[in-house]
């Protein structure tokens, strides 16, 4: 960790939320969006975002630990 005079540079935030699938899909989504270019946003969003609510705990919490590169299990989620 690294104080830069204002901000901690390179802190991984410690789990201050409850997480839940809504929390993973959520993350996945917002991943996958941030290189989008802008055309269709809209439609892309609602398109990634039924594709992910539609998906496994399990194949979630690997794209989350992908994400993140963390290492949370279908245990952790809270229901």
């Amino acid at each position: 960790m690294c104080n830069n005079g204002k901000l901690f540079v390179g802190y991984k935030s410690s789990r201050m939320t409850n997480l839940t699938r809504d929390v993973l899909i959520k993350t996945i989504v917002a991943d996958e969006m941030k290189n989008n270019d802008g055309s269709d946003y809209t439609k892309k969003l609602k398109n990634v975002y039924h594709k992910w609510e539609h998906e496994s705990s399990e194949e979630l919490c690997i794209q989350y630990n992908r994400i993140l590169n963390t290492n949370f299990t279908v245990d952790a989620l809270d229901p």
